[in-house]
């Protein structure tokens, strides 16, 4: 009986440790501010709007354009056949099979 008490006296004690612990800052003194949490003016709708929707947006089309925009280039599109670019090293020969297997060396 005194060892089950025990066990039982020991774990709720400790989970009133536990609870204890993790409740008591909720408990702190509310009017007293740390460093740096004093609240600013509130940002407005359309501030919010320009700053995490239009920004963003403008930045991801920034990065697209300088990303795709050489391939808008004449010089690109006179690379492509088909959508498939050339192999640079066939521009100017024409190469059979039979030439191409010595090539490799099949």
């Amino acid at each position: 009986m005194t060892t089950s008490i025990r066990r039982i006296w020991s774990t709720s004690s400790a989970v009133a440790i536990l609870v204890t612990t993790s409740v008591l800052p909720a408990f702190a003194e509310s009017t007293k501010r740390d460093d740096g949490d004093q609240p600013g003016e509130p940002m407005g709708t359309l501030s919010a709007i320009l700053w995490f929707v239009v920004l963003p947006l403008t930045i991801t089309g920034i990065i697209a354009l300088l990303t795709l925009g050489p391939s808008w280039t004449s010089a690109a599109r006179k690379s492509t056949k088909g959508g498939f670019l050339d192999d640079p090293t066939l521009a100017d020969r024409q190469v059979d099979a039979k030439s191409a297997s010595r090539e490799i060396g099949y």
